[in-house]
């Protein structure tokens, strides 16, 4: 799934972490366990917060 400005985001099939574009640019995949299988996802607030806090010069959030 994307969030509000368009990113989208996937989740690992073998260990449910989150995979941003980033993630698979840099790793290939899976930055926890390198899986390759994924699946888009919607992230909780608590992940959307950990993914600014990994990439904040490169988010821009909807000011609404």
């Amino acid at each position: 799934m994307q969030n509000e400005s368009g990113t989208p985001f996937y989740r690992c099939l073998l260990c449910t972490g989150v995979i941003s574009p980033w993630d698979i640019r840099e790793h290939y995949g899976c930055p926890k366990c390198g899986g390759t299988k994924m699946k888009p996802s919607n992230l909780s607030w608590w992940e959307q917060f950990v993914q600014i806090a990994k990439h904040p010069k490169l988010w821009t959030w909807p000011r609404g």
